[in-house]
């Protein structure tokens, strides 16, 4: 609780003074006044402070002179006052420096000014200001909380902030997707993409955003004619969201800060009751689709009942999205598995998309309606894209890739789109591809492999006929299964998949005419191709198999 400098000024006994530095920092708070008659030890003086100091032994004292400059330039005061005609003649050139480079508000004060009066004058605005802040405070905690007893939503808690602080109001949630807003007419908008757009200028709200997060506390700046405020919003240790709150410079109050924390606090009860909602829902959500991938039902009639009550409609083609961490070996706590669920079901119920969802300790599966559009036009496409996009930006260390199922109609095929969506996910490596969202119908020659699998064929049968030899090589040393592989890819180029393989192209041709013995292949026949290729792939293939099931 505190005064602005401005305020100070204006104060009777502060109208002979005179500032001689530092205007930019007119707005910044006076949170008590200390006194100092010899510059020393400034490790004592604490934030916010106005240092009222005589001045003595600045003019000749090189040593305590750049002590004080280096406080100044510490940004600690909020303001520093110096009597002239004490001890000093003028205030030094190099202070007056520090003080404009710093923002510092410097203050000469004459010499027949009293120690004492500026101190009461000043702690008794602060005690003052204590006093109204408390009243105002108690008053804006009393009207918010009364928000929540009377059940209202983000939405209308949000219009009475903004009716409280006469600001612009947005609330993000914690992936900065707005979930609600109070703008000013004709004054600025909003864009999710870059923060607030104004006649003037764009207002990037992103930086601020993120020192409110480190700080885990409401922070502001002026930007043009505009103060900037962001604050989290936190409960049980965990940031939901955050409020920023625009206002025109001259209107703004460090009162607006106060309602702005007090609302955070509400916003926090709120989006705790809506998470203690969310967290029946998707757990009512999560026992039916698990049900359904692990056919734990006898009547379909029950299935389709259950996911009524859900106001989930089955009766159109449903697909299954799988959404797993890149690394499947990485240990992941329970928390990055929530905020993962927690931003699916925000995009989802943000475009309307309808979905059963099911966490698992290291995956995530999404049922929804295929729709009649192609897969990559569809709704629930972008919306994967999107989670997909979201996830990289906040989580770069645990990117993650998505599998995708076929569509059907049956519910008892559900499953199978689910394996499918799962195979396509874990499959990716071996398709060697940026893309991080597949298909299975893209799996192209590896999903024919798959449901030769799925049919009862040992894959292993169907490779190591013609791979055996090579393999035999392998353990030696000389990978051959590899170097036919990528010359295979580099469509039998042997300048391309020399470089590739660091070798050179005598040793890469050499090679070959080993694979072409070993195997009995003729690399220049398109059906042994065909089979090399085949075989490669069904041994890449078995060995991830069995790795997935491992992991299982």
């Amino acid at each position: 609780m505190a005064i602005l400098v401005k305020d100070a000024l204006s104060l009777d006994i502060m109208k002979e003074t005179k500032l001689l530095a530092g205007e930019n920092g007119l707005d910044r708070l006076i949170q008590w006044v200390t006194i100092v008659e010899i510059i020393e030890d400034t490790s004592r003086l604490s934030e916010g402070e106005l240092l009222v100091t005589t001045g003595f032994g600045l003019a000749d004292n090189r040593e305590r002179r750049a002590r004080l400059e280096e406080l100044i330039q510490s940004d600690r005061l909020s303001a520093i006052a110096i009597y002239k005609g004490v001890y000093l003649t003028e205030i030094p050139a190099s202070l007056i420096e520090a003080a404009k480079n710093s923002g510092i508000p410097l203050i000469e004060i004459p010499s027949h000014v009293n120690f004492s009066d500026i101190t009461k004058a000043v702690l008794e605005q602060i005690v003052s200001s204590q006093l109204h802040q408390l009243k105002y405070s108690s008053a804006i905690h009393q009207r918010l909380t009364h928000l929540n007893v009377s059940n209202k939503n983000v939405t209308q808690i949000t219009d009475e902030l903004a009716h409280l602080t006469s600001a612009n109001i947005v609330v993000l949630d914690v992936f900065l997707h707005q979930t609600a807003s109070h703008l000013i007419k004709d004054e600025v908008t909003y864009s999710p993409a870059f923060g607030f757009l104004t006649d003037h200028e764009p207002i990037e709200t992103t930086p601020l955003l993120k020192q409110a997060e480190e700080k885990g506390r409401l922070v502001y700046d002026t930007c043009g004619a505009f103060v900037l405020a962001a604050c989290p919003v936190i409960a049980m240790g965990d940031i939901f969201g955050f409020i920023v709150s625009l206002k025109r410079k001259d209107a703004w109050h460090h009162l607006d800060a106060i309602a702005i924390e007090h609302a955070g606090a509400v916003y926090a009860i709120e989006w705790l009751k809506q998470k203690a909602i969310q967290d029946t829902e998707n757990q009512m959500q999560g026992h039916l689709l698990d049900d359904i991938l692990q056919q734990q039902y006898t009547e379909e009639s029950y299935v389709i009942e259950q996911a009524t009550k859900l106001q989930y409609d089955m009766s159109d083609e449903q697909v299954v999205i799988y959404f797993q961490f890149q690394h499947q070996h990485t240990q992941l706590d329970h928390q990055m598995m929530q905020r993962l669920s927690q931003l699916l079901t925000s995009i989802f119920e943000r475009r309307h998309i309808p979905f059963l969802l099911k966490t698992r300790l290291d995956s995530i599966f999404v049922l929804t309606p295929a729709g009649k559009k192609a897969f990559q036009e569809a709704e629930w496409y972008r919306a994967a894209e999107e989670c997909r996009s979201t996830w990289s930006y906040f989580f770069p260390v645990h990117p993650i890739v998505i599998g995708i199922g076929r569509a059907y109609d049956q519910i008892g095929l559900f499953a199978k789109s689910a394996k499918e969506a799962q195979y396509a996910a874990r499959l990716l490596p071996l398709l060697k591809t940026d893309e991080c969202i597949i298909h299975y119908q893209k799996l192209g020659l590896y999903g024919m492999l798959l449901e030769m699998n799925e049919a009862g064929m040992n894959l292993h049968d169907f490779y190591v006929e013609l791979l055996s030899p090579l393999l035999y090589t392998k353990k030696q040393g000389a990978d051959l299964i590899h170097t036919l592989e990528v010359y295979l890819a580099h469509n039998e180029n042997i300048q391309k998949s020399a470089g590739e393989l660091f070798i050179h192209r005598h040793t890469l041709s050499y090679r070959l005419k080993q694979i072409e013995t070993r195997t009995g292949c003729s690399l220049k026949s398109t059906d042994d191709r065909m089979k090399l290729q085949l075989s490669i792939m069904a041994y890449r293939l078995s060995g991830l198999l069995d790795q997935m099931r491992t992991i299982s």
